[in-house]
C-alpha cells in the first residue's frame, strides 16, 4: 500500500515534462543572465577603451621666448639715403632707394638747421645756377676731363664747368669748350653719376655742300653704334622719329644733320621721356647732339592688364575737357596723335615708386591760335586707358 504522499504524488509522465519545464527555465535565466554578463562587460570595456583613448583635449605648449634683459629706450631716426640714377639693366641702371636707420643714444642735442641755398635764375634758358655750398659727387676737375673725352675729335680750346640745377636732370655741370671766339661744344654732366646726359656740338656752315654726303642708312647706323657704345646691356629701344634737317645759312640751306629719336620700351609700349635722341653730321658722320635720359626703374611701371579705353573715347575727353578752357577754340580744335604711351615724366632726383608709372593715351592737339604762332606749344591730353579718366591736360594760349 501506497502512503498518502506517494499517493498524491503525480503521474510520472507530467512529472518528467514538468521537471524538462523547469530544467529549460533555468536554462534560459542563464542564458539571458550570461548574455546581460557580456553586455555589461562590452560597455564597461567600451568606456574604458573611450577614456584611454580619447581623454581630453591639451592645448599645444606655447614656446616661451628667452627672457630679454631689460634694454634702455634708444632713438631711431629715419634718413632716406640719397640715391642717383644710373644705368638700368637694359643699358642704365637705376638705383633703388632706400633707407637708412641710425640708432641714437637717448641723449639731448641741439641740431642747427641748415636750409639748402635756392637756386637763382640765370639767363640762359630753362638752367638755374646752384649757388656754392652744395658738394656734388662729382668735383669740377673730374668734370672737365670727363667733358673733355666726351666725344671724340673735339677742336681744341678752353674747356669750362659750371655747378647747375637743370629742371629735366637735376644738378648738373654745364660744359662748354670754347675756341678763340667760338663755342664748339656744350652740355650737361650728371653731378651724381658723372654721365654725359646732353651734348651739343657746332656745325660751321663754311665749305658745306648743298645736299647730303650721307644717306640716311648710314646716318642710322651711326646712332645705334654711338647708343650701343655708351651703353653696356641689351637696350630695349624702338625708333619714334627718324628725320633730315638743313642747316640754314645767310646764302640758303646747305647739308644739315639727320635725326634719331629712340624711346625707351617696356612691356611693348613706349617710354613718354625715357631714352635717346642722337644728330649725325650728314658730311663727316659726326655726332652733333646726344641726349641721354634713362632715369626710372623697370619696377617703377605698373602690371599691364588689358587695356579697355578705346582710341576714340580718349580723343572725345580731351576735346570735352578742352572745350572748357577754351570755349570759342573748339570748332578749329584737330587732334594731331594719340597713342598708348608711358607716361614716365618725374621731378629730377625723385626715383617713382614700384608700379606708379601708368600707361596712358597721350592726345596731342592744336587748334587755330596755335597754328597761328609757330612757337606755341601743342596741347598735350594724358587720358587713363583703363578708367577714361583725364590725368593731366596742358593747353595754353
Amino acid at each position: 500500500m501506497r502512503d498518502d504522499d506517494e499517493f498524491n504524488e503525480p503521474y510520472l509522465p507530467e512529472r518528467y515534462k514538468e521537471i524538462v519545464r523547469k530544467k529549460k527555465q533555468r536554462r534560459l535565466v542563464k542564458k539571458i543572465g550570461m548574455i546581460a554578463a557580456g553586455i555589461v562587460a562590452l560597455i564597461v570595456v567600451y568606456i574604458l577603451l573611450s577614456g584611454f583613448l580619447g581623454g581630453s583635449p591639451q592645448p599645444i605648449p606655447t614656446p616661451m621666448p628667452s627672457p630679454t634683459p631689460a634694454v634702455t629706450p634708444q632713438l631711431t631716426t629715419a634718413v632716406p639715403a640719397t640715391t642717383a640714377p644710373v644705368a638700368t639693366t637694359m643699358q642704365a641702371k637705376t638705383a633703388v632707394p632706400t633707407t637708412v636707420l641710425t640708432t641714437k643714444p637717448p641723449t639731448i642735442a641741439t641740431e642747427i638747421a641748415t636750409e639748402t641755398p635756392e637756386p637763382v635764375l640765370t639767363a640762359r634758358a630753362n638752367t638755374y645756377v646752384t649757388p656754392k655750398g652744395d658738394a656734388p659727387k662729382i668735383t669740377e676737375k673730374q668734370a672737365v676731363a670727363i667733358a673733355l673725352v666726351a666725344f671724340p675729335n673735339l677742336p681744341s680750346g678752353k674747356m669750362s664747368v659750371e655747378l647747375a640745377t637743370d629742371p629735366i636732370f637735376g644738378q648738373v655741370w654745364k660744359y662748354t669748350l670754347q675756341a678763340d671766339t667760338t663755342m664748339e661744344a656744350s652740355g650737361l654732366i650728371s653731378a651724381e653719376t658723372g654721365t654725359v646726359v646732353t651734348y651739343n656740338r657746332t656745325i660751321h656752315p663754311g665749305a658745306r655742300p648743298q645736299n647730303p654726303v650721307l644717306t640716311m642708312g648710314n646716318a642710322r647706323q651711326i646712332a645705334d653704334s654711338t647708343i650701343n657704345d655708351r651703353n653696356t646691356g641689351i637696350l630695349s629701344v624702338n625708333m619714334s622719329d627718324s628725320r633730315y634737317v638743313p642747316l640754314s645759312t645767310p646764302g640758303g640751306n646747305v647739308a644739315g644733320t639727320y635725326r634719331f629719336v629712340f624711346n625707351r620700351v617696356i612691356q611693348d609700349y613706349p617710354c613718354d621721356t625715357d631714352g635717346f635722341i642722337v644728330s649725325v653730321d650728314a658730311v663727316s658722320g659726326a655726332v652733333t647732339e646726344w641726349v641721354q635720359h634713362w632715369e626710372s626703374p623697370d619696377n617703377a611701371f605698373m602690371i599691364l592688364d588689358t587695356p579697355i579705353v578705346p582710341k576714340y573715347d580718349a580723343i572725345y575727353a580731351v576735346q570735352a575737357k578742352a572745350k572748357t578752357i577754351y570755349p570759342g577754340s573748339i570748332g578749329s580744335l584737330q587732334i594731331v596723335s594719340a597713342e598708348r604711351v608711358w607716361k614716365d615724366e618725374h621731378a629730377p632726383g625723385t626715383t617713382p615708386r614700384p608700379s606708379s608709372i601708368p600707361l596712358a593715351w597721350k592726345v596731342v592737339f592744336d587748334d587755330e591760335t596755335i597754328r597761328g604762332h609757330p612757337e606755341a606749344r601743342r596741347g598735350v591730353g594724358w587720358v587713363d586707358t583703363y578708367t577714361g579718366e583725364i590725368i593731366e591736360i596742358t593747353y595754353q594760349h
